[in-house]
């Protein structure tokens, strides 16, 4: 027994002669055929069981002789020799999965996903070659086994597929990308954009099962390595969906002109911009949308502009309480916000289409007067205006606060002139009291003008306001006188004072020659400290027209201005009592023509305004 294990220990330590197995094999089989020899002998003579027993007991726990594993003998070895030899043997731990990705390797050694040989296996199975069947069948097995030799497959390769899988999925996860969508938002400053990002995909699936398959193979050793390829993932919207949304809200983002006829105004492209959203479209696209609901806040300004009341028809009442014409009515318009907010929006889908920006025109609706001509037409003729004239003034002390401008209005108002009837101021309008309204007023004196001098003073205002009025309606026009200094607020040459004094009546007056009556309308306004009075000359057009010219200025004599001083004022205070007036001579001349262009009226006025110095108080 002692003989065998020598040669199974030499054998297994000196692998290295290439002579070595020839001259073991040869030898053991010396060795076996003598023993093989002596132990047929004992059962030969009947003591084989004893003999038997003997060669085990020289063998438990060991590996009999003959028995191989890859080429490594095991013979004699118990368990965890032939466990280290084995494993020795079959290095499966030994390498490296490497994953090669686009961003680098991942390196997963074996040892750290169970990669071993079967070594218990093995063994389990070398210690239990030639152990089998009955005394005469283990003799039999043993004693082939011994001559023969018997080799037992090689270790199977041991994997944690769980951990392998998990360590590639690990590493391939890492390459995963979710793409990004390019996004685009409208911000209070502007347009936001964010662009777009591909993502990327690997499969995972693929390289685990390539590396299984490589790893479960015997003969795989040192570095495995398994290509991990990536796939390029298209975001939903792409950075030219954003482009195309902010070219088409740049192009509508601009100023918006809104006009009539004869005005325009802005709305400012900050403004426009304000309205503007964007929103996500099928097919990875952007719209802009346009919110409608902010446009009719900016029209105010062209709402208020367009505005026109109507204007029913108006009664022309004498001062007798008779209706004796009637005054057109006028149809009204206010601004059709639905309409002009419609024409926005249409300029602004025609920006979006790539259309130049152009004036939205201002939409208007009618509106109808309540009382209509025609209706006011049933109870007395339709009257046009012939000649209108209005005349502005400082309400002050020298017309007694405007009522010596507007009584006289008040009382001329309504007043009907038949065809051939003249008008007289004085006579309409006499007599001139406190009780019916007038009170002190200014008046021009020889060499200075009275502030609060006259009864009724300052109404020449009103009486050159009638004369002009009537002047232009083509009337025949006679009596009439300039001021003795021409005062800037009335037409140059085209004054008409009026007076009584103790040297005489000084007047204004003028007929209607028309075939049909006119009314005379007076209408006194007022602003703050400024007060206006208006004539009206309303009539029954006949085709005459009226012809003025300018004025023919000469003999001008130019005002000068002089500072006095005074005891009546505070020291320093200062005062202007006169205001200059250039010394000159004014012609104007007036034609009038009938339907076919025939003179009915020619008219020359010849006004001679005397130099009239200012002067200013100033307190002693």
């Amino acid at each position: 027994m002692s003989t065998v294990t020598e040669i199974g220990t030499a054998s297994a330590v000196d692998p290295a002669v290439e002579v070595a197995p020839v001259r073991r094999r040869r030898g053991r089989r010396i060795v076996l055929a003598v023993v093989a020899l002596v132990v047929l002998l004992a059962i030969a003579a009947g003591v084989a069981g004893a003999a038997l027993y003997a060669w085990d007991a020289g063998y438990e726990g060991r590996v009999l002789p003959g028995v191989s594993v890859g080429g490594v003998d095991l013979s004699g070895m118990d368990h965890d020799a032939a466990a280290a030899a084995v494993a020795a043997r079959f290095p499966y731990d030994e390498g490296r999965v490497v994953v090669r990705t686009p961003d680098g390797d991942v390196a997963i050694p074996f040892a750290e996903v169970g990669r071993r040989p079967e070594v218990d296996a093995v063994v389990d199975a070398a210690l239990g070659q030639g152990r089998a069947g009955s005394v005469i069948e283990r003799a039999v097995g043993e004693l082939r086994l011994a001559l023969d030799g018997s080799t037992v497959p090689d270790a199977a390769v041991a994997l944690d597929e769980a951990a392998l899988t998990a360590r590639i999925d690990a590493a391939v996860a890492a390459l995963h990308r979710y793409p990004t969508s390019a996004t685009i938002t409208m911000g209070p400053k502007g347009i936001v954009i964010t662009r777009a990002r591909t993502g990327r995909e690997a499969d995972a699936a693929l390289a685990v099962e390539q590396a299984v398959s490589a790893l479960r193979d015997q003969a795989t050793s040192g570095d495995v390595t398994i290509p991990v390829s990536t796939t390029t993932t298209r975001p939903r919207v792409e950075d030219a969906a954003v482009f195309d949304a902010r070219s088409q809200a740049v192009r509508m983002a601009k100023t918006i002109r809104i006009a009539t006829k004869s005005k325009t105004w802005k709305i400012k492209a900050a403004e426009v911009r304000s309205w503007l959203r964007f929103a996500p479209a099928a097919g990875g696209t952007f719209t802009v949308e346009l919110d409608e609901s902010q446009i009719p806040a900016n029209l105010k300004k062209a709402a208020k502009a367009v505005k026109k009341p109507a204007k029913s028809a108006e009664y022309l009442v004498s001062r007798a309480g008779k209706v004796v014409g009637v005054v057109a009515s006028s149809v009204g318009r206010k601004i059709d916000r639905k309409a002009t907010v419609a024409a926005i929006v249409a300029e602004l889908e025609a920006r979006a289409a790539g259309g130049a920006p152009s004036p939205v025109r201002v939409q208007t609706t009618a509106l109808a007067p309540k009382l209509a001509t025609s209706e006011a037409a049933k109870k007395a003729p339709v009257m046009s205006l012939l000649g209108s004239w209005q005349t502005w003034f400082p309400i002050s002390e020298r017309n007694y606060f405007g009522a010596n401008i507007w009584v006289p209005a008040q009382l001329i108002n309504g007043t009907v002139l038949k065809p051939g009837q003249s008008f007289d101021w004085w006579d309409r309008i006499w007599p001139v009291t406190p009780a019916r309204g007038f009170g002190p007023g200014g008046f021009i004196s020889s060499d200075h003008t009275e502030p609060t001098g006259a009864l009724g003073g300052g109404m020449c205002s009103s009486s050159t306001t009638l004369f002009n009025a009537a002047m232009r309606a083509g009337l025949d026009m006679n009596a009439r006188s300039n001021h003795k200094y021409y005062i800037s607020r009335y037409p140059l040459g085209l004054d008409a004072t009026v007076s009584i004094t103790g040297g005489g009546r000084q007047t204004m007056s003028f007929r209607n020659d028309t075939k049909g009556i006119i009314f005379i309308r007076g209408i006194r306004t007022r602003s703050g400290g400024v007060g206006w009075v208006r004539y009206e000359i309303w009539g029954i057009p006949d085709g005459r027209t009226v012809s003025i010219s300018k004025p023919s200025v000469s003999n001008v004599s130019q005002a000068t201005t002089r500072t006095v001083y005074v005891d009546d004022l505070p020291k320093g205070a200062k005062e202007q009592v006169e205001y200059p007036s250039d010394g000159m001579t004014v012609s104007v001349s007036r034609v009038v023509r009938d339907a076919k262009g025939r003179v009915l009226h020619r008219n020359a006025w010849t006004s001679r305004y005397v130099l009239w110095n200012g002067i200013i108080h100033v307190g002693r």
